[in-house]
């Protein structure tokens, strides 16, 4: 599963040559119906640029440069591997969980996958994150604290901004591929 959403450079490149168009689109539209209405250009450029102190006019004139570096940058992420954008893969080496700290849990070591909420506060606040969890202990084994039943990271697609979570049906699918002995479970909310 890999990062979707406004947190990649290509979605926001692409935000960005909208606005940009949309720009565009507005000062033709401004300059039509000033000159439908018999009035000079300039009358309808003000009125829309120049208000609020110039801000507008500001924004027109910086966003096309914030694209030309966007583009630059989407060319140089083209170039490099993007592990980053990686949260989750599952092959038949192991499972590969992304992020800050990538890492590599390979079949041999991996005992269970589990999918855990914890709370977000205390347990009474009723705010919890879903996580995944590479179980490297024997379910009878397991410490109390989740946080040490092995590798977790954050429900994949869980803090996208525009994105999906992965739904657990794929995760159990993509296990039963790779790895048909290792039990997948879905263990609910588990206070800490």
């Amino acid at each position: 599963m890999k990062r979707h959403g406004l947190g990649t450079t290509k979605t926001m490149l692409l935000f960005c040559a909208l606005l940009v168009g949309a720009e565009v689109l507005i000062t033709l539209l401004a300059i039509a119906i000033s000159r439908a209405q018999g009035n000079s250009a300039r009358d309808g450029l003000e009125t829309i640029w120049l208000s609020w102190g110039g801000s507008p006019l500001i924004f027109a004139l910086g966003m096309p440069f914030l694209l030309l570096i966007g583009a630059i940058t989407a060319l140089e992420e083209r170039q490099e591997v993007d592990e980053d954008d990686v949260l989750l893969s599952i092959d038949a080496v192991g499972v590969h969980l992304g992020g800050a700290q990538p890492r590599t849990v390979r079949w041999d070591e991996v005992r269970g996958i589990c999918r855990i909420e914890r709370p977000l506060g205390s347990s009474e606040d009723d705010e919890w994150e879903p996580f995944l969890v590479v179980l490297l202990h024997e379910a009878e084994a397991l410490p109390r604290s989740s946080k040490a039943w092995g590798p977790s990271r954050p429900w994949p697609g869980s803090h996208e901004v525009i994105g999906r979570a992965m739904p657990y049906d794929d995760l159990v699918a993509a296990v039963a591929r790779y790895a048909p002995t290792v039990p997948v479970s879905d263990r609910g909310r588990v206070p800490d």
